[in-house]
């Protein structure tokens, strides 16, 4: 069921799937929305309790004109949590910007997340890069959708990626539908972003996973993040930026049985590549 409401001094819309099971977070990624998890929440178990939502500024979310911080998310999602009375402890996956939430809401409220699955964590930049992130942010605001943004969406999705082509052509066009000054301002809070000192702050069970085919967020810097505390598992599988797109049986599989079995994600992993019908087009990637 997908409603809105209004918390934290913003409109938010949600997606409420309930159910007598584990309780499951979804965050979604920069230039996403609740709809990104489609796929995913149609293969969770029928009794997964799961919550998502368009973040703020995000889809049909209330609209950002000022900057933000990444605590101002984590309030966002806090409260939405205590509105709708899905408080306590949750397994929380996020992917890149959604990934940072998820950790800086892991730091701050260990209570509230039993379990963390990171796709592509977004936890800064490099002191190098962030005054020509912060010009990206400007020139996305100000020029919209069609310029540095769309050269975004290309690296992100590359060709070998493209193997359902209506997949593929809707969440381009939801891309181009996003609000320029929102994902600006999100481009901007990046450029002041370090979160590697919450990272020794995660819960026990924790998995990053990186893909193979992100040229944004690519295998050796989800492993330098990883390496910050010895609880963090990293993962390669061979998926791209938009992991829930490219890869909504993974991310199922990984999110039912990370939670569930004192295992490694990597034996989830392998598991499930041993199935033939689990590499998708020429480059096999993860279905």
């Amino acid at each position: 069921m997908v409603s809105w409401i209004e918390i934290n001094g913003t409109c938010i819309r949600y997606a409420r799937r309930p159910g007598a099971g584990r309780r499951m977070v979804l965050v979604h990624e920069m230039g996403g929305s609740l709809e990104s998890w489609d796929s995913v929440v149609a293969l969770l178990p029928p009794d997964a309790d799961i919550l998502y939502y368009d973040a703020r500024g995000a889809g049909l979310s209330e609209k950002m004109h000022d900057g933000c911080t990444i605590d101002t998310h984590v309030d966002d999602l806090h409260a939405l949590r205590a509105a709708v009375g899905f408080e306590g402890p949750a397994v929380l996956m996020g992917i890149a910007v959604g990934a940072a939430i998820c950790i800086r809401y892991a730091a701050r409220f260990p209570d509230c997340v039993s379990h963390l699955l990171a796709l592509a964590p977004a936890c800064g930049v490099a002191p190098e890069q962030r005054e020509a992130t912060r010009q990206r942010a400007r020139k996305i605001a100000a020029e919209g959708m069609r310029g540095d943004a769309a050269a975004v969406f290309e690296r992100a999705f590359p060709a070998a990626l493209r193997t359902d082509p209506a997949a593929f052509a809707t969440y381009r066009c939801r891309w181009f539908s996003t609000d320029p000054r929102s994902l600006g301002a999100l481009y901007a809070m990046l450029a002041d972003l370090d979160l590697t000192p919450d990272l020794p702050l995660m819960p026990r069970r924790s998995v990053f996973v990186a893909g193979t085919h992100d040229a944004l967020r690519p295998p050796a810097e989800i492993d330098r993040l990883a390496s910050f505390a010895p609880q963090i598992e990293a993962l390669h599988v061979p998926s791209g930026h938009f992991m829930a797109i490219h890869s909504p049986r993974l991310l199922a599989e990984l999110l039912t049985r990370y939670a569930a079995e004192d295992t490694t994600a990597a034996s989830i992993y392998a598991g499930f590549r041993a199935n033939p019908e689990h590499h998708i087009g020429d480059v096999g990637h993860a279905a």
